[in-house]
This record gives C-alpha cells, structure tokens and sequence, in this order.
C-alpha cells in the first residue's frame, strides 16, 4: 500500500489528489484538561444546562455555569456543552466552513480524518457553497458507532436569535441545524455552534439537546405527532453517547481550528 495514503479506512486514494490534500493531517492534539474535567464531573444536575428554548442565553456575556459537561434529562434527552478556545480564527471563517466542506466528501475528512467518511448535499447540487436551509448528509464515527446522519441548517432566527445578532460576522456566528436519521424520517436532536471573538481569535460554544422531546417524526398530521410522542417516551440516551458526543465534538473542533485559518486564506473566494 502506498505510504502516503493513512490506512484510516475512511480515505480513498484520490482524496489525496486534491489542491486541499496538504491539509490532511491525522495528528491530533490531546484532549484539555478542561474537557476531561468536565466528562468526570457529568452528567451534571438535571435543569442545568440550557434548553434548547433557551439557546438565546448564548447571547449573555461571560459564560455559563456549565461549559463543558453533559446532562441526562428527566425526559430521557441529554444536552451537551463544549467550549473550543481558537487562537488566530474569526467567527466568519466558520461561516464560509460549513458552506465549503459539504460540497466535497474529502473536504468533510479534512475536519476529523479518523472518524469522518462522507458528506453529501440533499439537493444533489454539490457546487453550491452555503448551507442554511439545506441539508447534510454525513457518515461519520461518533465513538465506535457510525452515524449516519441529516444535518438540517436552519436559520439561527427559528431558534429565537434576531436579526441584529446575527449582522456582524466579525465577532459572532452561530451556526444551527436540526439532526435526524438519513434513511428514516425521523429527527431526534438539534445543534448550535456559537463563534465569538475574543483576544487572539475566537472560541466555539458548542450545544447538543439529543433524545427524548427533542425527537419528532416528520411530516404534518396526527399520525407523526402521536409516533412522535410515543418515540420521545421510549428512547433515552445513554450516558457513553453523550460523552462520545463531547469527545468527539472537541477532537474535530480543535483539530479543524488549527488549520482552518490557513485553508480559509487559500480557498474561500470572495462574491
């Protein structure tokens, strides 16, 4: 087998024949102690972190109480918080990001080489760099399971979040999706991702709400909505997936962050 190519079975050969290839890099930092910490000292109390309903407080100064931890909710839903200090990195790179890396299954594996394995636009047009009110279609290792996934953007506004916080993209993005199955239709969480700057560069406030009433089987009707709230009943989330989630979350997040500024320069290309 040639050298050059990882033996991660998420590569194929060609990947390798991209302008982006140098970007490829299966060195990870090691996980912070502030993370670690956080996992020991989950799941946290119940309540503590913020409902999806109240993903606004990420507008507030300062921080939460629980940066980086997870819960297990009464309703059988976890939610998770990461926090990503990004030295050298703007909030707008992140933006131009998830509109870029979907348009191609290998620019997906630049983001995390050891667990991602594809990406796909829904709408079948690969060409087209943006993302909010599309969906992405992933493969993806989250721990040992391999996920495949819709991520649903949606446009921070349907969350609560007003216009006028979302006009300057030099020192705030927020990027918002609703998550569900590829070939089932149905959805069972949601994320966001806050980038704000600060000293240096940026930071990324991550947040997951998974399981319980965050689950709903689409379409319109009685039928949906009773599947629905029989589903939120039955599926609770373990507590491995929740630590996976926040494992995972940071390796791809840190790992990105260190060269997204580099890539960014190189290959965004302004309208």
């Amino acid at each position: 087998m040639d050298k050059t190519v990882p033996k991660y079975i998420g590569y194929k050969k060609e990947d390798f024949n991209t302008p982006y290839a140098s970007f490829y890099d299966e060195t990870f930092a090691a996980v912070s102690p502030e993370i670690l910490r956080g996992v020991k000292n989950s799941p946290v109390a119940v309540g503590q972190l913020p409902s999806v309903a109240q993903a606004t407080t990420l507008l507030e100064k300062g921080y939460q109480t629980i940066e980086n931890g997870y819960s297990l909710e009464a309703d059988g839903s976890a939610r998770v918080a990461v926090l990503t200090p990004m030295p050298n990195v703007a909030p707008y790179m992140w933006d131009w990001w998830f509109g870029w890396h979907g348009c191609k299954a290998n620019r997906y594996k630049l983001w995390h080489p050891r667990a991602h394995l594809d990406a796909q636009w829904q709408d079948g047009d690969q060409e087209r760099e943006a993302y909010i009110g599309r969906t992405s279609m992933i493969e993806e290792y989250i721990g040992e399971s391999l996920e495949k996934a819709n991520i649903r953007f949606i446009s921070p506004t349907e969350l609560g979040f007003k216009e006028a916080d979302l006009k300057d993209k030099s020192e705030v993005v927020f990027i918002c999706a609703r998550i569900g199955y590829t070939h089932f239709p149905l959805d069972f969480g949601y994320l966001v991702h806050q980038i704000r700057r600060t000293e240096g560069g940026a930071e990324m406030r991550s947040r997951f709400w998974m399981g319980g009433e965050y689950i709903a089987l689409r379409g319109e009707g009685t039928v949906p909505k009773m599947v629905s709230k029989l589903l939120q009943k039955l599926k609770r989330i373990p507590k491995q997936q929740a630590i996976d989630l926040m494992l995972h979350c940071t390796e791809e997040m840190n790992h990105l962050a260190a060269f997204l500024p580099n890539i960014y320069h190189q290959f965004n290309k302004p309208v």
